[in-house]
């Protein structure tokens, strides 16, 4: 099914490889077949360390101070009235790592989250050609941070700059994130991913 594609807020005029990425993203495609399962599960491991983020816009960490501005941000349609969905990408001004985009699910409960979320991470080891380009394959990735469930991903073959795509799905309580981090320097890369799970875990309401 065709999903309308939102426009969104643009920070700044540069092009980039990350901003073309198909605005929807997976959150959305995935979740259409999974908002029919049921099911839930109890207990989360993570306690959030500072207040509650009320929105998905909320949940989308500052990353200025980090070396990284902001290029494009906007809220997504979401399938059903008690979803929020928000992405949010970043390009980034240090070494190693070009950008980082952020998707972010707000359910109204942690087993709806729990629901969809096997769905949407089986999605990202798939991903439909206008995501990342015809032809892109995706390999099993090592996670980086633990939240309630993570599944991560990087793409088999770096692109003419060196380039790996590092895709993260998570569920942090109410929430389902994926990240998408680009960048030719593993190390640096892995730190970004940390930074940023890190931080929007600590806001995740449960």
């Amino acid at each position: 099914m065709h999903q309308h594609r939102p426009p969104l807020a643009r920070a700044g005029g540069r092009g980039h490889r990350a901003v073309r990425l198909a605005a929807a993203g997976l959150l959305l495609i995935a979740a259409g077949a999974a908002t029919a399962c049921g099911g839930g599960k109890g207990g989360d491991a993570a306690t959030p360390t500072a207040a509650a983020a009320a929105t998905a816009a909320d949940l989308v960490p500052d990353l200025s101070g980090e070396g990284f501005r902001l290029e494009a941000s906007g809220k997504l349609p979401s399938l059903t009235p008690e979803q929020d969905a928000f992405i949010a990408i970043f390009s980034g001004s240090k070494p190693g790592v070009s950008s980082v985009r952020i998707e972010v699910n707000l359910l109204p409960a942690a087993d709806a989250a729990w629901a969809q979320f096997g769905a949407i991470a089986d999605a990202l080891r798939n991903p439909p050609p206008d995501l990342f380009g015809p032809g892109t394959v995706q390999a099993e990735g090592q996670p980086v941070y633990q939240a309630d469930e993570a599944r991560s991903y990087v793409t088999a073959k770096p692109d003419a700059q060196g380039n790996l795509v590092y895709s993260d799905a998570y569920r942090m309580g109410r929430a389902i994130v994926i990240v998408y981090t680009l960048g030719n320097d593993p190390a640096a890369v892995k730190a970004a991913r940390e930074l940023v799970a890190k931080a929007i875990d600590g806001r995740a309401p449960r």
